[in-house]
């Protein structure tokens, strides 16, 4: 027996308007970065490449999880989502360490870069990503997926404000270090932000059990319902970010099948305090086996 809702946001639109602007962002970056010289505008361009990857793939995933499950795929297509990231995060790490070993190189040959290109280009990325955070600023707290965008988009806007400081510095100072050195701090947290996210795709796509759930509080508290004498050999993964989902046996005393469907509505509205929207549950009324973790 199973229950299962969907919920979605329409903020496609709103999406969609920020993923062309950071696109026209990161390439604006790129060209400029090569044309000034500068390490650190490569570097915040690569990180709005990620950022405009991730907002495409929000963008990719509300339309992919209006599709309905089919024979194939009885779970529908949630985690279309998660492999993308998955890959982006791969990719970014390593583009990550690449520009920490450009930043080295630079240290040992320091330049000064085209302030005059570059300055300017870092205005633009400063004024796209603080326009794409008015976009979302509405919509973040309604949907996981824009939350994550909105987050993107704002450490992307210190990122650009970092920039814009060591184009200043190299300006005034002619310090040749402050480039390379911003290029550094960025790559760190690309890499540290990154290895996050990966870890919790990593996780979803190997059905783990969501950080914040404790196992063994939500089987005590579903054992406290009247009818249910033992609850064991459960299972609670993450279908996609937003959608956990929950099995188990559970041992209740004799009765006919017409009557546990009023058990199940209790454990589904205890399960729905933990976020956990899909229930599958086996009713038996004896058990050889009672351990809670079915190995």
């Amino acid at each position: 027996m199973h229950s299962h809702s969907h919920h979605h946001v329409s903020s496609r639109g709103k999406i969609l308007i920020v993923f062309l602007l950071n696109a026209a962002i990161t390439l604006a970056e790129f060209i400029g970065g090569f044309l000034s010289n500068s390490l650190a505008l490569l570097s915040d361009a690569v990180h709005n490449l990620q950022d405009t990857l991730a907002i495409g793939i929000s963008y990719g995933a509300q339309a992919l999880s209006k599709k309905p499950a089919n024979t194939r795929f009885t779970f529908g297509y949630h985690r279309a989502e998660i492999l993308s990231a998955f890959i982006n995060m791969s990719i970014l790490i390593v583009i990550a360490f690449f520009l920490v070993r450009e930043a080295w190189e630079r240290f040992q040959n320091p330049e000064i870069p085209v302030l005059s290109i570059m300055l300017p280009v870092a205005f633009i990325g400063l004024a796209g990503n603080a326009l794409s955070i008015f976009f979302l600023q509405k919509d973040k707290n309604h949907s996981l997926n824009i939350r994550s965008a909105f987050l993107h988009l704002f450490y992307d806007t210190l990122s650009s404000v970092a920039v814009i400081i060591a184009a200043i510095g190299a300006w005034l100072w002619q310090w040749s270090w402050i480039d390379p050195a911003v290029t550094l701090i960025i790559a760190i947290f690309m890499i540290f932000s990154s290895v996050k996210v990966l870890k919790s795709t990593i996780r979803i796509l190997l059905n783990g059990t969501p950080e914040d759930l404790h196992l063994n509080q939500i089987v005590q508290k579903l054992e406290t319902i009247d009818e249910i004498i033992n609850i064991h050999h459960v299972h609670i993964w993450n279908i996609s970010e937003s959608h956990r989902a929950f099995s188990c046996e559970a041992i209740i005393d004799d009765r006919l099948l017409s009557k546990t469907s009023r058990i199940r509505e209790k454990m589904l509205r205890i399960l729905k305090e933990y976020h956990i929207d899909h229930l599958t549950v086996q009713f038996e009324t004896e058990c050889d086996d009672e351990r809670i973790i079915h190995t």
